[in-house]
């Protein structure tokens, strides 16, 4: 999809006020998968690394859904579905994703499709098929 005008100017804005413009929601509305982490979050590294990498991948996720990173961490910023540019804490606090590692599962406007989820389990054997599960509610909500 085209950069439009709007989206050029905000990345110029972050990148020139020395932050990292982590996201733009706001550029292709898409069922998406937030992952919110922090830095130095270790269980942020497990995830990424045993789940969602591999995940992302396979391409079993390609043209369905979105995965997108929110951090936490002072000075991140995403642009949110209207198009604002916000604080990566802002964004992920308005779904209830106030600590690390969190997945939130939004539709394509943005709303919230289940509670968020906390942490990481310790046996990560069904996890993915878990997500795959969510990403399917996404694509055929029961409302």
């Amino acid at each position: 999809m085209p950069m439009t005008l709007r989206s050029l100017l905000l990345s110029a804005l972050a990148v020139n006020a020395g932050t990292a413009l982590a996201h733009d929601f706001s550029a292709n509305p898409a069922p998406t998968v937030v992952y919110v982490k922090q830095a130095d979050c270790r269980f942020c590294a497990r995830l990424e690394s045993e789940v969602l990498s591999p995940l992302k991948a396979s391409g079993l996720f390609d043209g369905v859904v979105d995965f997108a990173e929110v951090s936490l961490d002072l000075g991140e910023t995403v642009t949110d579905h209207q198009g604002n540019l916000i604080s990566g804490q802002d964004f992920a606090g308005r779904y209830g994703a106030y600590g690390t590692p969190t997945l939130v599962f939004l539709n394509a406007a943005g709303e919230a499709q289940d509670e968020p989820w906390y942490g990481v389990p310790d046996a990560l054997d069904f996890y993915g098929a878990k997500i795959e599960g969510a990403v399917a509610g996404l694509q055929n909500p029961k409302r």
